[in-house]
């Protein structure tokens, strides 16, 4: 059992952890990520106005967002507790995001997502390259034991994406996103860090 001393231990453990992701800086061959700034809105709009993007991207209803309500969502996606957004960077432009949501230092796990900004610079490797240094980053710095991600059916991409980073499948929650008179499926999927490091001695 823990006693008091071991609890505020560990709470104090987490609010370290968390510092870290508020201040992330990291650097690959090609691309940079940093925490989301708000001059990067401007980049994103583009994307948040694109409904074949969202139609896969987001989970709940499909709708557009104007600067203003762009500026309300990522705020929410933001809250720099429990969720976090990074900016892709490439040749010093915004590229794509990565979110990073339901994090739980206790139980060690949190949840990712991609996004490119626009299809100019996809199927160059970069969103691979963008996730393994922020799966890095997680699993090595952070200490987490498992990554989790939830794919809509029908983004190939994405599901592709995934499990060319080792993401295994773990369920599906059937009919779970309705778009317009039709429900798609969920996607789960899981990569366990124990997992991450025998992909990387390969």
């Amino acid at each position: 059992m823990f006693n008091n001393m071991d609890l505020n231990s560990e709470s104090d453990h987490s609010k370290k952890l968390k510092a870290m992701l508020r201040n992330t800086s990291l650097e690959g061959k090609r691309v940079f990520i940093r925490n989301l700034k708000i001059g990067d809105y401007r980049a994103f709009t583009g994307l948040f106005a694109d409904e074949d993007v969202l139609y896969y991207y987001l989970p709940g209803q499909v709708r557009t967002y104007s600067a203003g309500d762009l500026e309300n969502l990522l705020a929410d996606w933001n809250d720099l507790d429990t969720a976090f957004v990074y900016t892709i960077l490439y040749e010093n432009d915004p590229v794509g995001l990565i979110t990073c949501e339901s994090v739980d230092f206790d139980m060690g796990h949190a949840e990712v997502g991609i996004a490119l900004l626009d299809t100019a610079i996809r199927g160059r490797g970069l969103a691979t390259e963008a996730m393994t240094v922020f799966i890095d980053y997680l699993f090595e710095e952070l200490g987490l034991h498992r990554i989790n991600a939830r794919i809509i059916s029908g983004n190939e991409a994405s599901l592709k994406l995934f499990h060319r980073l080792g993401f295994r499948q773990e369920g599906r929650q059937r009919e779970y996103v309705r778009r317009g008179s039709t429900f798609l499926d969920m996607n789960l999927f899981g990569l366990l860090a124990q997992e991450w490091q025998e992909i990387g001695k390969d």
